[in-house]
């Protein structure tokens, strides 16, 4: 057993700084183990339960970007919220370098970073430099960095001229780039992404490709979700379409 963190953010290792020293997730390197993996995942919602996920399988490995596209409704949301921790599946498992929400919840979820689709995760009321540090503390970066993180974030993604203004007069293309910002600042190694590029104009989705590039040459693994026929324009390791609750090659 090996002991693994997430690393640190994108512009926390460009500063030289670190993250909170988080206690270490003992994490399996036997062969099976593997950045994110679904298996046999099976949900059903409502009643008399409808089908979402029936037994599907997923493994993403180090360094590699996967899409995962699908009509709405088809189950890619679920899939996503299985594979964050955010909700057990009726059957089957998700794991993240091994471990299991069933051993350690906390530590898995800070093992990974979900975009979920929509407005989620910002506060109104709240300028972006303000949103930027309130998620830096709770994401248990180390405060005394979090001044720095914060400004290298804001660089990074081009929100210099937004920094002082407060959300709810941002359009939506402008909240949306506050939120890759705050997907991507975490440092974790597996992020999910649904529906990244939602609103953004040619600027953002470039640099959402860009924080994506980095996490994969980091050895880390991205799982983007989007419509069908809505690929990301960047090389794909792994393409599928998520149909009658399994997915199949696109």
């Amino acid at each position: 057993m090996t002991a693994v963190q997430s690393s640190p953010p994108i512009a926390v290792a460009a500063l030289g700084l670190q993250s909170d020293p988080t206690p270490a997730v003992e994490v399996s390197r036997d062969p099976d183990s593997c950045p994110l993996a679904l298996r046999g995942l099976s949900k059903r919602w409502g009643k008399p339960g409808l089908a979402v996920l029936a037994g599907l399988d997923l493994e993403l490995e180090p360094g590699t970007l996967t899409w995962v596209g699908g009509r709405n409704g088809a189950g890619k949301t679920t899939m996503l919220r299985v594979a964050a921790g955010l909700i057990e599946p009726d059957s089957g498992s998700a794991s993240v370098w091994g471990l299991t929400t069933r051993r350690d919840r906390t530590h898995y979820q800070q093992l990974v970073s979900f975009l979920p689709a929509g407005d989620r995760g910002l506060y109104a009321r709240l300028t972006v430099r303000r949103q930027l540090e309130f998620w830096a503390r709770i994401s248990m970066l180390q405060p005394r960095s979090v001044g720095a993180l914060v400004e290298a974030t804001i660089s990074e993604f081009a929100l210099d001229e937004l920094a002082t203004h407060r959300v709810d007069r941002m359009s939506m293309g402008q909240r949306q780039r506050l939120r890759i910002a705050m997907t991507f600042m975490t440092g974790a190694r597996v992020v999910l992404l649904d529906e990244p590029l939602t609103s953004l104009d040619a600027e953002g989705a470039a640099l959402v490709l860009g924080a994506v590039k980095r996490v994969r040459d980091g050895g880390g693994a991205v799982l983007w979700c989007s419509p069908t026929g809505e690929q990301p324009a960047v090389a794909l390791d792994g393409a599928w379409v998520l149909e009658n609750g399994r997915l199949v090659s696109a």
